[in-house]
């Protein structure tokens, strides 16, 4: 068989240990002609929010990972069709059937567009939350599956949440995240507020509830980073971490702050009486 490529990452299903998170998460590169692996460097692991480690063959760097030269990956991005296919669907996920338990319909459409809230049945009921840039990009998308009654994420027997180029069998996709909700910033001044949180489902709530604001989610506890929050520097942020993740965003903010950044971390949720873990939602409902 013809290969158009030198090397390609192996698509069996083996995983090896990461040489930067030491995970069994790697899927190393093979050399298409001999179909042998490479070696313990060159490739990606697929732990993409918690590592994101990806290196590319090169010809001066084989063995040594500590004298590697670590290519600059271009993030992929999907056609914007799959909005059209994923959010304009008959199925209504249990996400969207919990908002409709306790919102009135029309602020529960108004924030279905807003967010582009998409369904798939890669779990039967499943949301999709797009990651969209400032340029209305699509990053990626985050499947997640919640219980329609109690508006909580299905962790048993396992975490339901996966990517849906993962559903797409797009297997080259390189995720490059961003804040959930980012595309929104286009339509506000400088000087209005943006407020940060950790969950899509708690930034969408939030919207509703609260929706003099845009809300946006880091998608993770350690989201909270330069690197997801530079399309903001210039604008006015008050960060919600969840309870006991105050200190980690605090300390975050007070850095960011000395670089130009204008944000303000609160530690509302401390003081409060919520279990580990609580957000805003939790709080007010």
């Amino acid at each position: 068989m013809k290969h158009n490529y030198k090397y390609s990452l192996d698509r069996s299903s083996r995983k090896f240990i990461c040489p930067n998170c030491h995970k069994k998460t790697f899927v190393k590169f093979i050399d298409n002609e001999t179909n042998l692996y490479l070696n313990s460097s060159d490739g990606r692991c697929d732990r993409e929010s918690k590592c994101g480690y990806f290196k590319k063959p090169t010809s001066n760097c084989i063995t040594n990972i500590n004298n590697c030269i670590t290519e600059v990956i271009q993030p992929s991005y999907h056609n914007r069709k799959v909005l059209q296919e994923y959010c304009n669907t008959k199925q209504q996920s249990n996400f969207i059937s919990y908002l409709l338990r306790n919102f009135e319909p029309k602020m529960v459409s108004q924030a279905i567009d807003m967010y582009h809230i998409g369904t798939t049945n890669y779990w039967y009921g499943a949301t999709i939350f797009w990651l969209i840039d400032t340029k209305n990009v699509i990053r990626g998308g985050k499947i997640m599956l919640y219980n329609c009654n109690t508006g909580k994420r299905v962790k048993k027997p396992f975490n339901h949440v996966s990517w849906i180029h993962k559903q797409l069998k797009l297997n080259n996709f390189v995720l490059q995240q961003c804040l959930f909700g980012l595309h929104l910033i286009n339509s506000i001044s400088k000087s209005d507020t943006i407020c940060i949180v950790e969950s899509e489902k708690t930034a969408i709530i939030m919207s509703i509830m609260i929706p003099n604001f845009i809300w946006l989610a880091t998608g993770s506890k350690t989201g909270f980073k330069e690197k997801m929050l530079k399309s903001i520097k210039e604008f006015n942020v008050i960060a919600y971490p969840d309870k006991t993740v105050y200190s980690n965003w605090n300390k975050e903010a007070i850095l960011l702050n000395k670089q130009g950044y204008k944000i303000e971390c609160s530690n509302l949720l401390e003081s409060i009486e919520l279990e580990n873990g609580g957000d805003l939602v939790d709080f007010l409902l």
